[in-house]
C-alpha cells in the first residue's frame, strides 16, 4: 500500500510539473518546456535513481517552428510519456534523463537535445531556427554563414571523426573472432558522413555535427559531437 501511494504521489508531481511547463508558454520566452519533471523513482525490482525530463519547444507560430516542435515532441516527448507509464506501473526505466541546451548565433537559435540510453551513451538531436525569417536553419545555411563549402567541411569532418575513432577504439579481447576489425569499423564510420548529419552552432560559435562512430564494444556504435574547426 505504501509503495502504491508513493507511485501515485510521484505521478501527480510529474503531471503537475508538466502542466506548469505547458502554462509557461504565456511568458514569451523564445524557448519553453513541453515537459519538465525531476524526482526520485524506484521500480518494482528495486532499481532506483534520480530522473530528470526536460523537453524544449520553440515559442513561435511559424510553420517551421511548429514542424520542429512536432519533431521534438515525437522523438523526446514520447519517451517522457512512456516513462510516466512506467512510473504508474512500477516498471523499469530505460532512460533517466532528457535535457537540452540553447545556443545563439545572431537571430538563429540552435537547440541540442540529449537523452541518455539505459543510463549510458547519450542520444543527440539538433534543431536550428531563425527568428528573423521564421524558418528552419539547414546545414547548407550554416556552412554559408561561415563561408565554407560542403566539400571543405566534409573533408575536415572526416579527419576529425577519424581521430575521434582512433582515440576511442578498443581492440577485441585476445582469442575473440569478429568480422568487424579496425579498418572495417573505421570505414563504416567515415562512409556514413554526409550533409544529412545534423549540424548546429555551439556555445563557442563553432559548427558541430552529430556523428555516429562504430565500435566493437557495447551496442556497436555511439553518438558523438564533432567540431572540425574547434579551438577548445
Amino acid at each position: 500500500m505504501k509503495k502504491t501511494v508513493s507511485i501515485l504521489l510521484t505521478l501527480c508531481l510529474l503531471l503537475a510539473c508538466t502542466s506548469a511547463a505547458l502554462a509557461d508558454q504565456t511568458h514569451r520566452s523564445p524557448v519553453y518546456e513541453l515537459y519538465s519533471a525531476d524526482g526520485w523513482y524506484e521500480d518494482d525490482i528495486g532499481n532506483s535513481g534520480i530522473y530528470s525530463f526536460h523537453v524544449p519547444q520553440i515559442f513561435d507560430a511559424s510553420p517551421d517552428a511548429e514542424e520542429i516542435n512536432a519533431e521534438i515532441a515525437e522523438q523526446f516527448g514520447s519517451r517522457v510519456e512512456a516513462h510516466f507509464g512506467y512510473i504508474e506501473k512500477g516498471t523499469s526505466f530505460w532512460s533517466w534523463k532528457t535535457d537540452w541546451e540553447a545556443y545563439w548565433s545572431g537571430n538563429r537559435l540552435f537547440l541540442l537535445v540529449t537523452s541518455d540510453l539505459n543510463g549510458d551513451d547519450p542520444d543527440y538531436a539538433a534543431y536550428g531556427y531563425d527568428f528573423e525569417t521564421g524558418s528552419r536553419v539547414t546545414n547548407e545555411m550554416i556552412l554559408e554563414q561561415f563561408g565554407i563549402t560542403e566539400e571543405e567541411y566534409l573533408e575536415n569532418l572526416r579527419e576529425t571523426v577519424r581521430l575521434m575513432f582512433e582515440e576511442s577504439y578498443i581492440p577485441p579481447p585476445a582469442g575473440v573472432k569478429t568480422n568487424l576489425d579496425h579498418d572495417k569499423l573505421l570505414e563504416n564510420t567515415l562512409n556514413r558522413l554526409d550533409m544529412k548529419q545534423p549540424m548546429f552552432i555551439n556555445q563557442f560559435g563553432e559548427i558541430t555535427t552529430i556523428v555516429i562512430i562504430d565500435s566493437i564494444a557495447g551496442a556497436g556504435r555511439y553518438y558523438a559531437l564533432a567540431s572540425p574547426y574547434s579551438r577548445h
